[in-house]
């Protein structure tokens, strides 16, 4: 790691501590990720930390998809180190902070879920569950577009063969499925295309959509707003763990999705309420979801104007037109 100069602490999360660093030998500026060893997690810690490359490594040079440059595992006092390509600021803070909760025009959320359910096809069909993905963990380039990065949570689909169930304890609170809250150690990749869905509604409300304080206060918000239709005919639901909680039992309208986004056009409803599908094997794949029409809707590509970058990484700029059309960090 002596090749590396540390400029600044990017963030830090359960599994480690990311820095912006500078590659000394080529100059390039990286993200290194130093993974949390010792205090008597050392093996935990190394785990995760094979299993991150691992993912990592199976999904390299995707686009949408942070690149994995170098990885590396040194005695217990050294640490293990990720070395990956520094991008910008993550989705999060630029709808947090410098979009200070404006919403997006539904152009620029179709341009976003674009790049992201692109990366999430590419993620399925290589076999690699996500299983946190979050506007935290989404970066935003200095062209405006977007990478799923922390693969912290992640696993490859075939490490289950020998029959061991999932963990349901994975990703973030406001962005976990249903499916998860319920106990469920038997899911799919549908639990990263909910996560997907709950983006998309937060880029065109300008905040979280369901903002849980527990589990079950989650579960009941997506209940109410989402409804439950078939999820009870659903044939993995009576063997949930949660089944028979009161919140399962309770008289539930039917979904208010559509009123609390009347200026989605019928065509973005369609991939917002199939990625919002309270029943897994009714929702929506990244790849099916890409084939809906919405993303052949518009006239032209959704072109960035080269523009530079504003103070603070502001997200979007306008048009010479006045109209919002690209993301840039």
């Amino acid at each position: 790691m002596e090749h590396y100069e540390r400029l600044s602490k990017i963030g830090e999360g359960a599994s480690g501590v990311v820095y912006k660093a500078r590659d000394r030998r080529t100059g390039e500026t990286v993200a290194v990720k130093r993974l949390h060893v010792g205090d008597g997690e050392y093996s935990l810690s190394e785990e995760t930390f094979l299993r991150e490359v691992r993912c990592l490594e199976a999904c390299r040079a995707h686009p949408s998809l942070v690149d994995l440059r170098a990885a590396h595992h040194g005695p217990d006092d050294a640490g293990a180190f990720l070395v990956m390509e520094y991008v910008g600021p993550s989705l999060a803070q630029v709808m947090r902070e410098d979009r200070a909760g404006r919403p997006l025009a539904e152009a620029e959320a179709r341009r976003v879920m674009r790049q992201l359910l692109e990366g999430a096809r590419s993620m399925h069909e290589l076999g690699v569950l996500h299983r946190d993905i979050k506007p935290d963990n989404v970066l935003v380039d200095n062209r405006g577009d977007v990478k799923i990065c922390d693969f912290g949570l992640s696993r490859t689909t075939d490490t289950a063969a020998d029959g061991a169930p999932y963990t349901s304890g994975v990703v973030t609170l406001w962005y976990r499925a249903p499916e998860l809250i319920l106990g469920s150690r038997d899911y799919d990749a549908g639990i990263d295309t909910w996560a997907l869905g709950c983006i998309m509604a937060e880029l065109l409300a300008g905040a979280p959509l369901f903002r849980g304080r527990s589990e079950m206060d989650q579960l009941n918000k997506v209940f109410d707003t989402v409804g439950m239709k078939d999820m009870k005919s659903w044939p993995g639901f009576a063997r949930l763990p949660r089944a028979e909680s009161a919140l399962c039992n309770r008289s539930r309208p039917p979904s208010r999705l559509r009123e609390m986004f009347p200026a989605l056009s019928a065509a973005g409803f369609d991939v917002l309420s199939g990625l919002l599908a309270c029943r897994p094997d009714s929702r929506l794949t990244a790849a099916d979801a890409l084939r809906c029409p919405w993303f052949a809707e518009a006239a032209a590509p959704e072109a960035m104007p080269d523009q530079p970058l504003a103070p603070c990484g502001a997200f979007f700029t306008a048009s010479v037109a006045g109209v919002a059309k690209a993301i840039v960090a």
